[in-house]
């Protein structure tokens, strides 16, 4: 048995030391805190490259035996590349849930190398997806659960590593004449719709309409 908490922390970190190298401006949003029960704590970043970069990191290691982090990139509008997102949610001793896609917005070579990529992955236990997940994630997204050796987790994070490098070194080239603003919103849309999301939070001790606010203004925000 491995102990899950403390490396889920130290990935945590190598990922937003990427973007403090990557991004040239970080925005500090308003939704975080930290009490005797769980933190709860947001990164976002701008770059020319890309519009918008978010980690949210959520832990009750503590108190609930859980540790929860989503991120997610979007690109620029008129940018055809796929929007990047990875999510886990770790036990003490397991990942239960991982989940990693590049989610089509246009036609883009960042999207098919991900597809050709992740098709050849025979080491993943896959997930029955809902409905929700069904109609913004790709055929290739990494569906995992149940992650409980080193190995597995080893795999897990070279992976969505490999593929953060490459998406960060490749992203934003070429911009295309097309505004993608409705691919974006269309993707936020159906991440709104996932039921977990806000129960967990609420669960955690988030009142549920400062996290719905929080859906709106930070994790999934939609072009009006």
């Amino acid at each position: 048995m491995i102990e899950m908490f403390p490396q889920a922390q130290a990935f945590a970190t190598e990922l937003i030391d990427k973007f403090k190298l990557y991004s040239t401006e970080e925005i500090n949003p308003k939704y975080s805190h930290t009490d005797v029960d769980f933190s709860w704590s947001n990164y976002v970043w701008t770059d020319k490259k890309f519009r918008r970069a978010h980690i949210e990191i959520v832990d009750a290691s503590a108190t609930k035996k859980m540790w929860v982090m989503h991120m997610c990139i979007f690109p620029h509008y008129n940018c055809p590349d796929p929007i990047f997102g990875f999510d886990i949610v770790c036990g003490q001793s397991k990942i239960t849930g991982a989940f990693h896609d590049f989610s089509k917005v246009g036609d883009s070579f960042l999207y098919e190398w991900y597809q050709t990529k992740m098709s050849k992955l025979n080491w993943t236990k896959p997930r029955q997806l809902p409905d929700w997940a069904l109609q913004i994630f790709s055929p290739n997204m990494l569906a995992a659960g149940n992650i409980q050796t080193q190995e597995e987790l080893d795999q897990l994070k070279n992976n969505v590593i490999d593929n953060l490098n490459f998406y960060l070194y490749n992203v934003g080239v070429p911009y295309a004449n097309k505004d993608y603003s409705e691919e974006h919103n269309h993707y936020c849309r159906f991440q709104k719709k996932n039921p977990h999301t806000p129960a967990m939070m609420v669960n955690f001790g988030v009142d549920r309409d400062t996290f719905m606010n929080f859906m709106d203004d930070v994790l999934f925000q939609e072009k009006v």
